[in-house]
This record gives C-alpha cells, structure tokens and sequence, in this order.
C-alpha cells in the first residue's frame, strides 16, 4: 500500500467514525455535504478517491476541521497516557480535569461552529 491507499484509508475511516460519533446516517451527511449516498458509502469504504470540493463538502458537514480527518488516531495512546497522568491524583483533582477537557471541547466546538 503506498502512501496515498494509506491516506485515502485514513480519512475514509475518519469520516466514519466521525459521521457515528454524531450519530448521523450516510444519508443525512450526504443531503448536508451536498453530495450523493453512492459518493459517502464508497468514500467510507474506501473504494473512491474525491474531489477537493467534496471533501471540504463532508468537512464543513462533520463541523470539522480540514486537517483533522487526515490524521490517524491513536485514542488508545491517549488513554493510557492519560491514565499514568491521573493515577497519583485524588478524585477531585481527575474531576477537576475532566471538566477543564470538556470546557476547551465546548470551546473548541463553538469556535468551528462560528
């Protein structure tokens, strides 16, 4: 596989992934990416290359950032990571955290919606 099969793949799967995690059907990212079923189902799975204007069409739709379904994701790494972090902290202070992470989340996620 060389490197554009391999990037292809990856923003495949992060379309998917990020099209679940917002809990939308193929078809409703496709009437609010202006684009067919056909052209979701077949860039999900990988078996078609798009357009720029079509990617920046599922971008805009997801609320994402054009980068950020180009990056392959280690969520596990991160987990682990923050887990070694956490692990000598009292419960109020993971509490603490926990809400600061979900106020820049909030933040963050008002500012692509702006």
């Amino acid at each position: 596989m060389d490197k554009r099969e391999n990037l292809y793949g990856i923003i495949a799967g992060n379309i998917r992934q990020e099209r679940k995690r917002l809990h939308i059907s193929q078809g409703q990212l496709a009437e609010k990416a202006d684009v067919s079923v056909d052209t979701i189902k077949s860039v999900e799975n990988g078996r078609r290359a798009m357009s720029l204007d079509t990617y920046l069409n599922i971008v805009q739709a997801l609320g994402a950032a054009p980068f950020s379904l180009m990056k392959q994701r280690h969520t596990k790494d991160y987990a682990e990571r923050f887990l070694f972090l956490v692990e000598r902290r009292s419960q109020w202070e993971i509490e603490f955290v926990l809400h600061m992470v979900e106020q820049i989340l909030e933040g963050h996620d008002s500012y692509l919606e702006g």
